[in-house]
């Protein structure tokens, strides 16, 4: 079977590989780390904004906008700390 994919197919595709192995690498990292430097790491890598972005794919623009629960229980750093000291 001969598949023939366009250059956009092949530059999304080398570009999820990348982002993939970044992740891979992330994880591998704080896998190693205690809890109190997964804590810092994440201190350190959070977003002074909010987290919005816009990508445009074959000529649409995609817009998204995250939303956050102003009334929730639990801060997002809270949670995070939470879920990190539970690995």
């Amino acid at each position: 079977m001969n598949e023939s994919f366009s250059d956009t197919e092949k530059e999304e595709f080398s570009e999820e590989t990348a982002i993939r192995q970044m992740i891979d690498g992330i994880t591998d990292s704080l896998a190693s780390m205690t809890k109190e430097e997964r804590l810092e790491w994440f201190r350190r890598s959070q977003y002074p904004h909010p987290i919005n972005f816009q990508k445009e794919i074959d000529g649409t623009v995609y817009t998204v906008n995250a939303h956050f629960n102003a009334a929730a229980a639990e801060s997002i750093q809270e949670k995070t700390e939470r879920i990190l000291l539970k690995l």
